[in-house]
């Protein structure tokens, strides 16, 4: 998962300065002030007011964060990771194929909710796993804490297969058909 990009070089510019000058000036001030619980204040202020006025700075296609999404498998590359965090979505994999080797696919749902689609005549087993959250699977079974696999009923062991690694972190992933 890619990590969220919330500074930007104006903020960490006037934190070094208000640093510099802190350090400058705090012999020669009579009375104590607690800067770093003041920049630890102003840069959750930062955070906060930067993603109400610009939404958070995440700018992939298959990551929903704050919102809904509806992400659909795309043969090759590295776009098969779907993320859901603080949001709601639906992956779509039944337009994935298998060829002479495994394809591979990550989704998580970081405090949030989401919903996976595969195709049952496709090869396809899935790593569940779960802290704090649930993965449920369409044959009932379901992760709650720890791991555990699902396959659909065209899966062969040691054919090539659709892998995915569904992870729900405090969200709920539900797999259906």
């Amino acid at each position: 998962m890619r990590t969220i990009n919330f500074f930007d070089g104006i903020f960490w510019g006037i934190v070094l300065i208000a640093l510099g000058v802190w350090f400058i000036v705090r012999s020669r001030v009579p009375f104590h002030i607690p800067v770093f619980r003041i920049i630890i204040a102003v840069l959750f202020v930062y955070i906060g007011v930067r993603v109400l006025v610009w939404g958070p700075s995440i700018r992939e296609k298959n990551t929903a964060v704050f919102s809904q999404s509806q992400m659909v498998y795309s043969e090759g590359g590295k776009q098969n990771e779907y993320n859901m965090i603080f949001g709601s979505g639906d992956v779509d994999l039944t337009s994935a194929t298998v060829g002479d080797r495994s394809v591979g696919a990550e989704v998580n749902v970081i405090f949030g909710s989401g919903v996976l689609r595969v195709n049952a005549a496709t090869p396809v087993r899935i790593h569940m796993s779960a802290a704090f959250g649930s993965v449920y699977a369409p044959n009932g079974r379901s992760v709650a804490f720890g791991d555990s696999v699902y396959t659909t009923p065209a899966y062969k062991d040691g054919a090539p297969a659709l892998e995915v690694k569904a992870a729900a972190v405090f969200g709920s992933l539900r797999i259906v058909q």
